[in-house]
C-alpha cells in the first residue's frame, strides 16, 4: 500500500480473471491482470521488492558518501529529493535515515526476506541480479549489526559503520 492505495497484481486465465475482477477490486484501487500463468502476479511483486530494496540501499549509500564528505545528510536529502535523483522511496525513507528511532514502517529483516526471494527468483530463472545481491548483503549486514527489527531505513547504519561514520 502506498499513500492509502493498494495495487493488486493477479494472474490466471482471462475468463477466470474477468469473473474475479469485482471481488479483487474490493481489495485495492489498482487492479492489474499481468498474465495467464500462475505466479506472474507474484513475479511482479518480486520485481517491485527488488526496486524498493535497491532504492533504499542506494539512498543509504549516497547519504553515507555525502556525510563522509562533510555534507549534512538532511540538506543532501532536501536537495536530492527535489532533483532528478528523487524518488518516492528516497523521499519516504530518506527522512527516517536521520531520525534516532524512526517508526518502523517495514523492518530491515523484511528486506532480508524479500531480497532473498528476489535472489531465489533470479537463480531459478537464471537471471543475474548483481545490484539486488549487493542490496541484500547490505540488509544482511544491518541485520547482523542487531538492526533487524528496526525500520528498513536503518540500513544506513551498515554504510555508516563501513565508512567509519557515527550516526548523525
Amino acid at each position: 500500500a502506498k499513500g492509502g492505495t493498494l495495487t493488486i497484481m493477479a494472474s490466471g486465465a482471462e475468463a477466470v480473471f474477468a469473473r474475479a475482477k469485482h471481488a479483487l477490486s474490493a481489495l485495492g484501487d489498482k487492479l492489474f491482470h499481468v498474465g495467464p500463468e500462475p505466479g506472474q502476479g507474484a513475479a511482479v511483486k518480486t520485481v517491485n521488492q527488488l526496486l524498493c530494496g535497491v532504492h533504499i540501499a542506494v539512498a543509504a549509500e549516497a547519504f553515507a558518501l555525502a556525510e563522509k564528505a562533510g555534507i549534512d545528510g538532511k540538506l543532501a536529502l532536501e536537495i536530492l529529493g527535489g532533483s532528478a535523483a528523487g524518488s518516492w522511496m528516497l523521499n519516504n525513507r530518506g527522512p527516517r535515515m536521520f531520525e534516532d528511532e524512526p517508526m518502523v514502517a517495514s523492518a530491515v529483516d523484511i528486506f532480508v526476506k524479500d531480497l532473498g526471494i528476489v535472489a531465489d527468483a533470479g537463480r531459478a530463472s537464471k537471471t543475474p541480479l548483481p545490484i539486488a545481491a549487493a542490496a541484500l548483503q547490505m540488509f544482511l549486514t544491518a541485520s547482523a549489526m542487531g538492526l533487524g527489527a528496526k525500520d528498513d531505513s536503518q540500513v544506513i547504519e551498515a554504510y555508516r559503520h563501513m565508512a567509519g561514520l557515527k550516526k548523525s
